[in-house]
């Protein structure tokens, strides 16, 4: 390329352009500076995309020179109407950021006028300072007004604002774009950047995506946590709808930053796990079953804390209400640690009740109690020690629900009963109601517990607790079924005949079978009231058996998407099924769940009807996009280029198969196509590993003078074996470890056991590990011990190994091998006959002896290959007595007079 731009080949221009999206950087800068002098009207595309694409400084430099040189005066225009045509704002800024110094203050307004889609970002470019204004065009207060009218801020140095003491890190990130180095370096600070003014900032909250994106990238556990925190510094909640989508899109990131932030002590939940608690209120519904046991788990492993100094009584039942969102089983050990943390709260007065309402569902403040004030009292005086209340429980224990013991009542003390005549009447008693009331008596008394709570002696508080979770077991409906039939049966109401197709019974197995059976009923309302029963029923079977009701257009009821249960295709491709109905259903899974359903999508959208087309490409989008990518990998390998309208617009990692079917697309002339395709450039080495980079460096150029103590090397034994068990990769690393580390000194003797492993390899079932084993022989043993060795490879199956080893016998001549090399000129294969022959003619009369006696022995139509050779070697051998003087008798040459 450099010797075509010394040319000015300008001819070359589009073929040196093409260069520009090289994966490797030097080719790409190499073919801008080309093009400074070889551009042609062809290359302008390249050069425009090739700035809407890379960031890289000295690229973007030469791009906009070789641009100028191309088209002269008209670069800003060009630049202009790209950006307008640009499609993500990425491409547009980085297009707008090549007009630093030459836009003019009237150009901008001018496209404020024309309603230009560029003005918001070219605004907030020259806002930042990333463009500056032509030298005498104007000054940023000219465009105040559109500023204002973009929500755009004015720059820190304008008139009127007070200069802001941010970040400069964050300060350079927001001015300049998104930047992994810059993010890096934020995150390995020892504090994370603050929160103040964040949501005054939208292009702080803008780069949430990007921060989640590299720390889903990082390997390192610590280093990503400290990614997602700075994420959430920048972007703190609440979130808006669109930044929900973003977090619900790495929910793997952040349960992961979790569990890192979990692993540490009290200390670590307060900075970095009370941070992430929030965030998983907000991603809980679209966590897969899979990922919510772990986050279970780490919730449970809590150390108890405070709320970290919030006195909100929902702060302390975060945690625990957590719990509830993500589907767990809440047990007496969850309501116990959340009690604890609430009274190492600030107001634990406040959060404690909290608690135990959200526990026990029990209405907030400012409900107040049917109990009467004396009963109340008696339970105050009572919560301060453990056995007056365990006196008063049992007190109200004996009366039994409905028959509260109310001291300083009429009757002082006495307990309201009816007499058995009265609970035969139909009618009311003077000392009861018509009715029963609005609410059971045990959630009156249940409220009346949880308020008397905060002032329980600490020995009391258990006691208390276990009478709540008598009147109410945790995570279960409301208590009140038997309270409820006893009330009514003494207010004289009639009771409501028990049917086999109530619905609203406890569930049960025979329940379970009669709304299973009703899904298949004959009339839609009994098939929706029993998919709505079923619902939210937590077993697999149950949750499989509403969503076929609902593929098959049977109820209209969605099934609940957190079942423990994955979906699978079988399910979705049984007969009956509606593809539109199992779209729908798919847009509510989580993303991590997509991924297996990608076959049966992709065929949908290549199939099916325009609306099941259009469905199954918006699902699609919501898979993974490097997932995606890789998925369809194989067909899109295999010539199936329209799949790539499937990743259009996505950010996907830059891959040999991507780029070769970009090129192939452009060849084809699909350009279209081909500019849709966003592939980025990975990184060389993994974020987070530029200290060890920068270690390696240091000392590769630090020359050392010590040298460094070898470690010691394992005993021979433990080699030995590890090369007759360990795979065939690694039974050859073994064999040049043993030549590097056991070759014995000239004229000693080798090791026994290396010449028994070695003869042993040699009849190994693969050609490589024999052919390393004999490679490896040369070096370790002398040369009859290797001759001896090579001639094993004599009858090895393969023919080229066997014609190695005879030129190998045959350029050594050694003589024991005679025999053995007598025999392969009878071999099957020609090239075997061929080296034979080579190798014993080149033993001269020493062979004779063996080839007489293979002649005796041979067929008499096969006694020709022996006699070949005895012709050869004796004119052989007169050609050299000629030469010499000798006598040849019987294949032996004797030495004349001469």
């Amino acid at each position: 390329m450099l010797a075509l731009g010394t040319a000015r080949a300008d001819w070359a221009g589009e073929s040196v352009a093409a260069c520009l999206h090289h994966p490797n950087m030097n080719i790409r800068k190499t073919a801008a500076a080309t093009l400074l002098h070889a551009g042609a009207p062809a290359s302008v595309p390249h050069l425009l995309r090739a700035l809407g694409r890379d960031d890289n400084p000295g690229l973007r430099t030469a791009l906009t020179r070789a641009l100028g040189a191309v088209v002269g005066d008209a670069r800003t225009a060009t630049l202009f109407a790209a950006a307008e045509a640009a499609g993500d704002e990425r491409t547009r800024r980085l297009l707008l950021s090549a007009l630093d110094g030459e836009v003019t203050a009237r150009a901008v307004l001018a496209l404020d006028a024309g309603a230009s889609p560029v003005v918001p970002a070219l605004l907030a470019l020259v806002a930042d300072g990333g463009v500056r204004l032509a030298d005498g065009s104007g000054s940023v207060a000219d465009l105040a007004e559109p500023l204002a009218r973009h929500g755009v801020p004015m720059p820190p140095d304008a008139p009127g604002r007070a200069a802001t003491g941010a970040d400069p890190d964050v300060a350079t990130l927001l001015r300049t774009g998104w930047d992994p180095e810059i993010a890096l370096r934020i995150a390995r600070r020892p504090a994370p950047p603050e929160t103040a003014d964040a949501h005054e900032i939208p292009a702080a909250r803008a780069l949430l995506d990007h921060w989640l994106d590299l720390a889903a990238r990082t390997d390192e556990a610590g280093l990503r946590s400290r990614l997602v925190r700075c994420a959430l510094r920048l972007c703190p909640g609440p979130w808006s709808a669109g930044e929900v989508a973003v977090l619900a899109r790495h929910t793997g990131t952040v349960t992961d930053a979790f569990g890192t932030a979990t692993g540490g002590e009290a200390a670590g939940f307060v900075g970095e796990a009370g941070e992430l608690i929030d965030v998983l209120h907000a991603v809980a519904p679209h966590l897969s079953a899979g990922r919510r046991l772990p986050v279970v788990e780490a919730l449970r492993a809590l150390p108890p804390a405070g709320p970290g100094g919030s006195s909100g009584p929902e702060a302390a039942a975060s945690p625990f209400s957590l719990l509830r969102q993500l589907g767990a089983v809440l047990v007496r050990a969850d309501l116990d640690r959340a009690l604890a943390a609430a009274h190492l709260g600030a107001d634990p007065w406040r959060t404690a009740p909290a608690v135990l309402r959200e526990a026990f569902g029990v209405p907030g403040e400012g409900v107040t109690t049917e109990e009467p004030a004396a009963w109340q009292a008696e339970l105050a005086a009572a919560v301060r020690t453990p056995e007056a209340l365990a006196e008063l429980r049992g007190r109200n224990a004996t009366a039994g629900v409905g028959a509260p013991i109310h001291p300083g009542a009429e009757g002082g003390g006495r307990v309201v009963e009816r007499s058995p005549r009265a609970a035969n009447a139909t009618g009311p008693t003077v000392e009861e109601p018509a009715h029963p009331p609005a609410v059971p008596r045990s959630r009156s008394l249940l409220r009346a517990l949880v308020e008397a709570y905060p002032g329980a002696a600490a020995e009391a508080r258990a006691h208390l607790v276990d009478w709540m979770t008598e009147l109410q077991p945790l995570d279960a409906p409301e208590w009140t079924i038997a309270e409820t039939r006893s009330a009514n049966a003494a207010a004289g109401a009639p009771a409501r005949p028990a049917r086999a197709d109530d619905l609203d019974q406890p569930r049960s197995a025979a329940q379970r079978s009669r709304l299973l059976a009703m899904l298949d009923a004959g009339s839609p309302e009994r098939r929706t009231a029993a998919a709505s029963a079923l619902r939210r029923w937590p077993e697999p079977d149950v949750s499989r058996a509403v969503l076929r009701a609902y593929l098959r257009g049977l109820t209209d009821v969605l099934p609940d998407t957190s079942s423990t249960d994955p979906v699978h295709d079988g399910e979705l491709t049984a007969p009956g099924v509606l593809p539109d109905r199992a779209l729908r259903w798919v847009e509510r899974l989580p993303e991590d769940d997509l991924p297996p359903l990608v076959p049966l999508l992709v065929e949908w959208w290549e199939h099916g009807p325009p609306a099941v087309h259009a469905g199954a490409r918006t699902a699609l989008r919501r898979v993974p996009a490097d997932a995606l990518a890789h998925l369809l990998a194989p067909r899109i390998e295999a010539g199936e280029l329209g799949l790539l309208d499937l990743l259009t617009g996505l950010r996907l990692l830059r891959t040999p198969l991507l780029t070769r079917a970009e090129r192939l697309l452009r060849t084809e002339g699909r350009a279209d196509l081909a500019d849709g395709l966003v592939l980025l450039d990975g990184p060389l080495r993994a974020p987070g590993t530029a200290p060890e980079d920068a270690a390696a460096l240091a000392s590769l150029r630090t020359p050392s003078w010590a040298p460094v103590a070898p470690a010691d090397p394992p005993p021979l034994p433990e080699l030995l074996d590890l090369a007759r068990t360990g795979p065939p990769g690694r039974t050859r690393e073994v064999l040049t470890r043993l030549v590097e580390e056991y070759a014995p000194a000239p004229g000693a003797r080798p090791e026994t056991e290396l010449c028994a492993l070695v003869e042993e390899l040699l009849r190994h079932p693969r050609a490589g590990v024999r052919l390393h084993a004999h490679r490896a022989s040369r070096a370790l043993f002398d040369r009859d011990t290797h001759a001896r060795l090579t001639a094993l490879l004599l009858a090895d199956p393969l023919p080229d190994v066997v014609r190695m080893a005879v030129r190998t016998l045959g350029r050594a001549a050694w003589a024991p091998a005679l025999p053995d090399l007598v025999r392969l000129l009878d071999h099957a294969k020609p090239m075997v006959r061929s080296a034979a022959r080579d190798a014993v003619v080149g033993f001269g009369g020493a062979a004779v002896p063996a080839l007489r006696r293979a002649e005796a022995h041979a067929r008499p139509d096969r006694r020709s290959l022996y006699t070949e050779v005895l012709a050869q070697i004796t004119d052989e051998q007169v050609t050299d007595k000629q030469a010499t003087g000798g006598q040849v008798t019987d294949g032996r040459i004797t030495d004349g007079e001469a």
